[in-house]
């Protein structure tokens, strides 16, 4: 038997206080809200939007959606997110393939901090590392 969903059922999301909290934001606010909820959203309630709403602003300077989803690169909950990262860069975004027997040897890290967190930022949140471009 197919079990069907509870009709009745309330996403965290749709709560009256969250549907006041988000009605009270202007209309630039719940654009970046929405972006958030779209492209990030692990589930927050309007504490963690506020939270990483400020981190945003006040780590990376991202101020409205388009700023968002310009800079908006990456996200990991690796233990080593900078060397999840730098390796993502270069392998997957740089297309470029690394010969097996030299796979294990590259030091990530040192590839991050010596050539790509010039261009990068990156701001932890609830055991979540993102990354963003510098230039957006």
């Amino acid at each position: 038997m197919i079990s069907m969903p509870n009709p009745t059922a309330v996403l965290p999301r749709a709560t009256e206080s969250f549907e006041a909290w988000y009605d009270a934001k202007s209309e630039d606010e719940q654009l970046l809200i929405d972006e958030i909820n779209d492209r990030i959203n692990k589930g927050f309630d309007e504490q963690e939007y506020e939270q990483f709403i400020k981190l945003l602003r006040d780590d990376i300077g991202i101020i409205t959606a388009d700023n968002l989803c310009d800079a908006l690169f990456y996200e990991t909950d690796a233990f080593h997110p900078e060397e999840e990262f730098a390796e993502y860069l270069f392998t997957e975004f740089g297309c470029r393939d690394i010969p097996s027997e030299i796979q294990g040897c590259i030091d990530w890290q040192l590839v991050w901090d010596t050539a790509y967190r010039f261009d990068f930022s990156s701001v932890e949140f609830s055991d979540i590392t993102y990354f963003f471009h510098n230039n957006f």
